[in-house]
């Protein structure tokens, strides 16, 4: 036998291999491409693409102060302005640890962002494979990394980040607590305290805990974790209690709330809808050219979701999620009836998580369903979406409030030997304050 055909076998074998190890294991090979193509839309140009605006500088200071002044707050940021009320202080301590790391460079910012959002991605997929299956959780975390929304809030570093991952834990626990399985109470507990710590939309999901109670399991091991959660709980929520409870931060809270509470009204009711469900819009149309003519879509995904899962998929787990999901959008709509404040569309990122599963199921949904044409049609609008939201990425925005800007400013001001004061919320301070300590 010839060396060619000696080698022609062995290339053979070579790409027999090959082709039985990527059919083994296609799913996993999907997988860790997507989470490549996150860490790079995450992390590419990142000092260039990193806002460092008000709450990051806020954030710097705060581990400046617990790393160098040895100053550990007991109370994070103000949830919003002028109300009276704080989140916990945790997420300063989070930011302090990468401070540390990186010797108060703000960079730390840009890195904090990204992986807090490698663990929004992770979750998202582990919580979709198991109230689904892989299948599903491989689109749910595609539409998470290539969504030029997702990935353009996923670069702020600030508490609102974690939103996110928390409110599809809190959830996911409650599925499986409604669904027989009481060791998650303690989960719940825990998420609940570390959602006080993060924002003051997580004040939606007390409440949607009370409308869970009467599906509660009424077992002794329910009641057993069901203490163990309130225990573990409260610790997280202590030091907001305490600075609520002084004079000054209860007589503001209250002067808030009778300033922006105004009852509820049907037409502001429906006024809101349109933010209730942005995400689904956001998620979805977001830099698409013609989404204003798509918008009304939005609205639809949701009660397919539902009609799905009663008429094909009706079990007991089935009309639990389905309930859940309501409540998810249900709250926060409600509740934002009846204030007349500003209302924000990261207010509403707590459905998301919801958004995504919900996409995604009905993506898979159609896949199975076998048609050729439907198929090709869902394909090319797949590759439609990620093309528009990748290229409108690459193609960028206008960085001037990125931490390169702010840092080549300073540094010109260094040059030129203008001092910089100390200004709350000014990038212009905390970096001139880190140049000139080196």
């Amino acid at each position: 036998m010839s060396r060619e055909a000696i080698k022609r076998i062995k290339m053979n074998k070579s790409l027999t291999i090959i082709k039985k190890f990527i059919a083994k294991h296609k799913y996993q090979i999907i997988f860790v491409s997507i989470f490549l193509l996150h860490l790079f839309l995450r992390f590419y140009q990142l000092e260039e693409r990193t806002p460092f605006n008000w709450d990051q500088v806020d954030n710097a200071w705060a581990a400046k102060n617990i790393i160098v002044d040895h100053k550990f707050p007991l109370v994070g940021m103000q949830a919003k302005l002028n109300s009276g009320i704080y989140i916990g202080p945790l997420y300063y301590y989070y930011v302090s640890i990468f401070y540390f790391i990186t010797n108060l460079d703000p960079i730390a910012s840009g890195v904090i962002a990204g992986i807090t959002s490698i663990f929004t991605f992770f979750i998202l997929f582990l919580i979709t494979k198991k109230i689904f299956d892989y299948k599903t959780a491989l689109i749910a975390i595609f539409i998470n990394t290539v969504s030029y929304h997702i990935i353009a809030s996923d670069r702020v570093q600030w508490p609102v980040g974690f939103i996110v991952p928390i409110s599809l834990i809190i959830f996911y626990s409650l599925y499986k607590i409604l669904t027989g399985n009481e060791k998650y109470f303690v989960l719940l507990g825990v998420t609940l305290g570390l959602s006080f710590n993060i924002h003051f939309t997580s004040v939606f999901y007390p409440i949607i805990i009370l409308l869970t109670l009467p599906f509660f399991p009424r077992t002794k091991e329910a009641l057993k974790f069901l203490l163990l959660s309130i225990i573990v709980f409260i610790p997280f929520i202590i030091p907001q209690l305490i600075t609520l409870l002084s004079f000054s931060s209860g007589k503001t809270l209250v002067s808030y709330t009778n300033s922006n509470y105004h009852g509820f009204h049907l037409v502001r009711f429906f006024q809101v809808a349109k933010d209730a469900f942005i995400e689904f819009e956001a998620v979805l149309l977001s830099k698409i050219s013609f989404s204003a003519l798509l918008e009304p879509t939005k609205y639809f995904f949701l009660p397919l979701f539902i009609l799905i899962m009663i008429f094909k998929e009706y079990t007991r787990e089935r009309i639990i999620l389905v309930y859940l999901s309501l409540l998810w959008f249900m709250i926060p709509w409600l509740v934002f009836s009846i204030y007349s404040g500003e209302i924000s569309n990261y207010y509403f990122y707590i459905t998301r998580p919801i958004v995504i599963l919900v996409i995604s199921f009905i993506t898979m949904k159609l896949f199975l369903l076998k048609n050729i044409y439907l198929n090709l049609i869902i394909s090319m609008l797949v590759i439609v979406y990620s093309f528009i939201n990748l290229q409108n990425f690459m193609i960028g925005n206008n960085y001037k409030e990125s931490l390169k800007y702010y840092k080549n400013r300073t540094w010109k001001a260094i040059k030129e030997k203008r001092p910089i004061e100390f200004k709350e919320g000014v990038p212009d301070s905390y970096i001139y304050y880190i140049y000139k300590q080196r």
